[in-house]
């Protein structure tokens, strides 16, 4: 047998928190790559514009010094050089009343079209460091390191060509570049955690409607199935807190339903049960053929009853479970006539007359079963209270476009005000004598008529000549819901 592994579940709290700590931390990161690849453009920017104004400075006093020994411009260098470097000793970042260490990064040289260098710095080479057809920026490399140089031809008077290159080493970008990205890379970096707890905080405040709802929930019992309320409820939760109240509200009802369907049912069966009981325990004690006729009819009599009150109990459950009846257009004449041929018999038993008042037919939008047994109730109670010999008819009018009046009245005696008042209550029973029903027939009459759009009304009072019934129904209306 297989059995199917459950996917973890998974929390929206720790996948909000993640991709938005995740999101943050690449959109910083993407920010500090896009200052850092700006500083960095910057900083090339300004070093060349240095470094070419220093060539140019040079070139421009380039007749003065080409006209001074060479040796001696070396030996002046040098002694420079020499007193920054013991003034500052290892640390190059100390200024120094000779000048500034960095000075050992930058170099310089005058040479001619035959490749003579004609002055240079200290530290740069006797040979040129470029040829004299590469004008301006070139990197180059000298003992192994990296240079950035700038060449340019210097305004000499003479026929010859002289030329000034001036380089600078590259890990002076490199540091001041480096300092940038750690001056902005560090504080960037360090906002990803504040993020992370800011984001943390506000997430757990933001779905604390949730939670709570959550709590709410987990208290809600078969036993306990009242509305939710949130304290904090918001446009996402709203929806969906009101459809859980609503469903725990039809749940409450539907457990009210059957549980006073349940005590209905033992409490009404019980007495017809016992009757039955009494009636079949009688029979088989008897050896009166008359007594054991007798007997036999009132079990027949209890069976018929119990069948009725089952029948009034399902369609009552039906009823109030506000389920979704498929309407169609019917004949509400052929409705009415079939109702009346199947109580017929009850009706000649008891030398009741019957009669269909109406045209020869009326469509209207209706559920066929449930409108027979709202005419099967009325009519069936009609013939059960009337007495013998009573005339019921059943008129049938068209109010209007939209409506009909059907009437259902009886000759028999006049309905006391007390009983008027309750007679659509569920379970209510009156005149017990000449009844045997449960008091639900005309309680489910009451409901199919409101599932239809209509009403039933009864007319006249106590010192009317007949009991009528009025069911006032739509021709074309949807089904409401109770």
């Amino acid at each position: 047998m297989k059995t199917t592994e459950t996917k973890p579940l998974l929390s929206i709290k720790k996948r909000l928190i993640i991709l938005t700590v995740a999101a943050s931390a690449l959109l910083i990161a993407i920010s500090w790559s896009l200052i850092f690849a700006e500083a960095k453009h910057e900083i090339h920017e300004i070093y060349d514009a240095r470094l070419s104004q220093s060539a140019k400075l040079l070139a421009l006093s380039a007749p003065q010094l080409l006209q001074m020994p060479s040796k001696e411009l070396e030996r002046f260098y040098d002694a420079w050089y020499l007193s920054i470097s013991s003034y500052a000793g290892q640390n190059d970042d100390v200024p120094t009343p000779y000048g500034h260490p960095y000075e050992q990064k930058l170099m310089f040289q005058f040479f001619n079209d035959s490749g003579e260098v004609l002055l240079r710095s200290t530290g740069a080479p006797a040979t040129p460091l470029t040829t004299a057809n590469q004008l301006g920026y070139h990197p180059i490399t000298f003992k192994e390191q990296h240079w950035r140089s700038f060449l340019i031809l210097v305004p000499e008077p003479a026929n010859q060509h002289i030329y000034l290159v001036v380089a600078e080493h590259q890990d002076v970008r490199n540091e001041l570049i480096n300092e940038i990205a750690l001056s902005t890379g560090i504080p960037q970096l360090l906002l990803v955690p504040c993020f992370a707890i800011a984001i943390i905080l506000l997430v757990y405040y933001v779905m604390k409607p949730v939670g709570e709802l959550q709590q709410a929930l987990s208290k809600r019992t078969v036993h306990k199935l009242h509305a939710i309320h949130v304290t904090q409820p918001t446009v996402e939760l709203s929806p969906l807190i009101n459809q859980l109240n609503f469903l725990l509200h039809e749940l409450d009802k539907a457990w009210a339903r059957e549980k006073r369907f349940t005590h209905t049912a033992a409490h009404e069966l019980k007495t017809p049960l016992a009757v039955l009981r009494l009636n079949a325990e009688n029979a088989l004690a008897s050896d009166n053929p008359e007594d054991l006729h007798s007997d036999l009819a009132q079990i027949l009599k209890g069976i018929e009853r119990t069948d009725r009150l089952i029948q009034q109990l399902l369609m009552l459950t039906k009823v109030e479970g506000n389920q979704s009846f498929q309407y169609t257009r019917i004949d509400l004449m052929a409705c009415l006539r079939e109702s009346i041929a199947s109580l017929a018999p009850l009706a000649l038993k008891q030398q009741q007359t019957l009669s269909l008042d109406g045209p020869e037919q009326f469509p209207l939008d209706a559920n066929d079963i449930l409108l027979t047994s709202l005419f099967s109730n009325l009519i069936d109670n009609a013939i059960r209270y009337a007495g013998d010999g009573a005339d019921i008819t059943v008129q049938v009018t068209a109010s209007n476009h939209d409506s009909v009046s059907i009437r259902v009245c009886d000759t028999g005696p006049a309905i006391p005000d007390a009983i008027r008042e309750r007679i659509f209550e569920k379970f209510f029973r009156a005149n017990t004598e000449r009844g045997d029903g449960a008091g639900l027939g005309m309680s489910i009459i009451r409901d199919i008529a409101q599932i239809h759009g209509g009403e039933i009304q009864l007319e006249g009072n106590q010192s009317s000549p007949m009991n009528c019934f009025r069911v006032t129904l739509p021709t074309h209306r949807k089904p409401i819901e109770l």
